[in-house]
């Protein structure tokens, strides 16, 4: 097929290397231009170094309700050994576009950026506003300050689509998630005189052996729901680090774990907190009784909320109209920052392009057919954009 007007502009989003550990600016500069090319405003929001940045920009006029198109613009890291072409150098093979990011998720912006001209005609009644964020890969962390910058626009917008990969089929739940680094910091010694020192990697391994029996216990008497896999609240340890040295009491340990859990509205996570924290407690007398210096400090570094669209929403029945889907309306086992949308009061779903089992591995790809399915799917918005969103929302 002949390649779709995105796929020339997914090339060069796909050549800057906005790996959530780097800078996004410059992949934020070239929207900026393209936006700029038809005389649309955005504005940045800095984080606090001026490292990087979200752009919300506004298609249409500003005293109306309007539709969001959210989307991240940084990846993960391509350090698998096994691509076959460069991941930062986009490659087109049968009807594919290989390059990290392809898929999750800057084929959405592409084709958002492909249709700019047509959003920009059409935008008359109802207004289009693009919300790109950074550091979506690493806890959603730019997302807060830009969701709240749309939430506060002079009329809140109606409806949000998060452009994730979900094979333009609509998603309308996620699992909520929230992770912790736990230090541990105990004194150290000899091994041979244990009982003069306080082993941190000890106390630490109990907390980790306490994380993963509260793990099963709630996998087999917590809250379910059968749409998601696993159908539970799963609580998972992720790295535990410490010691140096055989002959020493390691007086310095780090455990990192995290918490997703399935819409619930019985207040599962706060208890799940609660009673985490009063093990991690009962570990720090225990070490204190050894060494009254010793302690244990929780620090959060994810939180992001669930999202749990109600399925007969209007929003829901809207976008799939835009995505000519009939299928039902689904979960997805990855989180994303729909919720933060949904908490701030916008009506949000989850619908962009490709399979996310393609994503965060060697030859990351979307089909040149996902582009054009995609573009299409905006040109259907665009043909609404004439009437009130109110009037479209619900014929």
């Amino acid at each position: 097929m002949t390649p779709p007007a995105s796929a020339t502009i997914l090339k060069e989003l796909v050549g800057f290397a906005s790996v959530s550990a780097n800078s996004n600016l410059d992949i934020i500069a070239y929207v900026e231009e393209r936006l700029a090319s038809l005389g649309i405003a955005s504005r940045r929001l800095p984080d606090k170094m001026a490292k990087k940045a979200s752009l919300l920009a506004t298609i249409g006029p500003t005293d109306r309700a309007g539709i969001v198109l959210s989307a991240h613009t940084d990846v993960v890291p391509a350090s698998e050994p096994n691509w076959s072409s460069p991941p930062f150098e986009a490659s087109l093979r049968d009807g594919r576009l290989y390059g990290r990011g392809a898929c999750d998720m800057k084929g959405f912006i592409a084709a958002i950026l492909a249709q700019l001209p047509l959003l920009h005609r059409e935008a008359s009644e109802t207004p289009v506003h693009l919300a790109f964020s950074y550091d979506e890969e690493v806890g959603c962390r730019g997302a807060p300050d830009l969701v709240a910058e749309v939430a506060g626009l002079p009329v809140k917008p109606a409806v949000c689509i998060v452009g994730e990969p979900t094979s333009l089929q609509i998603a309308t739940a996620h699992k909520g998630k929230v992770a912790y680094r736990i230090t541990v910091t105990g004194r150290t010694g000899h091994s041979a005189l244990p009982h003069r020192a306080a082993n941190a990697v000890t106390a630490a391994a109990r907390i980790a052996a306490m994380l993963g029996d509260l793990a099963d216990e709630v996998a087999i008497s917590g809250p379910r729901d059968e749409s998601f896999d696993p159908p539970y609240t799963t609580i998972h340890v992720g790295s535990l680090h410490g010691g140096s040295a055989l002959n020493l009491v390691p007086d310095r340990a780090v455990l990192e774990y995290e918490i997703r859990n399935i819409p619930d509205r019985e207040g599962g996570i706060p208890v799940l907190c609660s009673r985490i924290e009063a093990g991690i407690a009962a570990e720090c007398q225990a070490l204190r009784r050894s060494a009254p210096e010793a302690d244990i400090l929780i620090e959060e570094i994810v939180a992001y909320p669930q999202l749990a669209t109600a399925a007969d929403h209007p929003a829901v029945a809207a976008v799939a109209r835009l995505a000519g889907t009939e299928a039902r309306p689904r979960t997805v086992s990855f989180g994303t920052e729909a919720g933060l949308y949904a908490e701030a009061g916008i009506p949000t779903v989850i619908c962009g392009p490709g399979d996310m089992t393609r994503a965060h591995k060697a030859d990351e790809w979307i089909g040149l057919d996902e582009l054009a399915a995609t573009e299409r799917m905006l040109e259907r918005l665009a043909g609404r954009l004439r009437q009130p969103l109110a009037t479209w929302m619900i014929s």
